[in-house]
């Protein structure tokens, strides 16, 4: 009863011999087209819930928003808090390493900040005075 279950002998169908040499598989037929018909593909009007886009429409905002300088600075400081706090905390050369990583990581919350804060400036300055 239990030999049932393995059965020898092929699962899957033989493969079909492969062709002649020099001998190509026929293609179907094509309806005759007249010249230009058919062959650009049109968006619809509709894809989903969103609109097909307007040439005349101005672009809004490409990509994701950036973040906010007081939200950078935040994670700055709380990253660096946490890698002094692992020095003490964590003992032996686990404390260091995690500790160094922390506030290396903090440093760059702190440049994104920065960074963050001077495009704001700019952007700021420009829209205030006008072009001379």
């Amino acid at each position: 009863m239990a030999d049932d279950k393995y059965k020898s002998g092929r699962v899957t169908p033989k493969k079909e011999p492969p062709p002649p040499p020099g001998t190509r598989r026929a293609r179907p037929a094509r309806p005759a087209r007249a010249r230009g018909e058919g062959r650009r593909w049109s968006a619809p009007a509709k894809i989903g819930p969103f609109e097909k886009p307007d040439a005349s429409k101005p672009i809004g905002q490409v990509g994701r928003r950036p973040s906010s300088p007081a939200k950078l600075f935040l994670f700055a400081a709380v990253y660096f808090g946490c890698g002094v706090a692992s020095f003490f905390i964590l003992q032996g050369t686990v404390g260091r390493i995690v500790g160094i990583v922390l506030i290396g990581l903090s440093l760059l919350w702190l440049r994104g900040a920065l960074g963050a804060t001077v495009r704001h400036n700019e952007r700021r300055n420009s829209r205030s005075s006008p072009d001379d």
